[in-house]
């Protein structure tokens, strides 16, 4: 066999061994794309359903809360309850002062406390059974409330209401109760607050399904079921087998594992720290926001997925290459992402 010959078989023989090795290493990574895209998917659905559980939990929570007001049920429980147990402060605020082992008190005297404001809290002590069922029975769910359209807030679990809240506090003007009204909620139905505040109660960063309490055509309150992002953060995202990050709508993280802090080049996210009690609706800064971020691949890779839609979408951070791979949580209108690099 001639030199020339021989050359050319070793190179043909190269190019089968080097195009069975790229085609192996092509289907490995096939295999791989397609295993974190099923674990993905199987989490957004866990989410979904989870969260769609616990706005259905609320909205037969508000149905429960308007049963009180009818004049039957209210006589009732006004002839049970304990009166004593409620105290009214210097600065006008009515409050439960022990803890026994059901729901904080607080209002505010926004509106002056009355006798038809105390009959609202009185009449309305028998929420605490129920408020104990719904935390025992959902381990996202650190706390459940009823606020009322007089600045009443019964809270479970019980902590001290004054040092925690502000006097004269307007309740009615938190998302976590406007959301709920004719104008935001047409529907009347349960409805998600799914843009992390922080919770005036202490509890940080959280989201909350709430809905209204109508009677006789007028809102008189909006109870509520609190998620924090912690709980978010401990429950899917920390024993994830795929680098993972949640963000809602307008591209705000809500949720992260630190490689994808870090791969997406954001601050890390903490808890706020409560140096004062918040007085009015908080939210994140803008420096956790995809869409707005100051890198233009982040920014370009964020249209995609969540303004676009896009269930997938490349991006680079200088030298390494990763698909990014998206699925909504339609519930809260969120997007959970993940990480794969190429």
């Amino acid at each position: 066999m001639a030199l020339w010959q021989r050359v050319v078989m070793v190179v043909v023989v190269l190019a089968v061994v080097l195009a069975g090795t790229f085609s192996a290493g092509h289907m490995i990574r096939q295999k791989r794309d397609a295993a974190a895209r099923s674990r993905l998917k199987a989490m957004a659905t866990a989410i979904n359903v989870d969260f769609a559980t616990i706005r259905q939990e609320v909205e037969r929570l508000a149905v429960y809360t308007a049963s009180l007001y009818g004049e039957q049920a209210r006589q009732a429980n006004l002839a049970a309850v304990d009166k004593s147990k409620y105290q009214l402060a210097d600065n006008g605020v009515l409050y439960k002062p022990l803890n026994d082992g059901n729901s904080a008190v607080f209002v505010s005297g926004k509106v002056p406390v009355d006798d038809a404001v105390r009959e609202i809290i009185y009449f309305t002590e028998l929420l605490d059974g129920k408020f104990r069922e719904i935390v025992q029975k959902y381990p996202e769910a650190v706390q459940v409330y009823y606020n009322d359209k007089n600045s009443g807030n019964r809270i479970y679990p019980f902590f001290d209401v004054l040092t925690q809240y502000e006097p004269k506090m307007d309740i009615p003007s938190f998302n976590f109760y406007y959301l709920a009204d004719e104008k935001h909620n047409p529907g009347k139905k349960g409805v998600w607050v799914n843009e992390p505040y922080v919770d005036p109660a202490g509890r940080g960063w959280m989201v909350s399904a709430i809905a209204p309490v109508y009677v006789n055509g007028v809102l008189e309150g909006v109870p509520g079921i609190d998620v924090t992002i912690t709980a978010i953060t401990d429950r899917y995202l920390a024993q994830s087998l795929v680098n993972v990050m949640i963000v809602d709508a307008a591209g705000v993280v809500v949720a992260t594992q630190d490689y994808m802090a870090n791969l997406f080049s954001l601050p890390p996210l903490i808890e706020h720290k409560y140096l004062e009690t918040i007085k009015s609706d908080t939210y994140h800064v803008d420096y956790y926001n995809l869409l707005k971020n100051r890198s233009r691949e982040v920014r370009e890779m964020a249209e995609k997925v969540i303004k676009g839609k896009q269930g997938v979408a490349e991006f680079q951070n200088g030298k390494e290459r990763f698909l990014i791979m998206a699925e909504p949580i339609a519930e809260l209108d969120w997007v959970i992402l993940a990480a794969v690099r190429q």
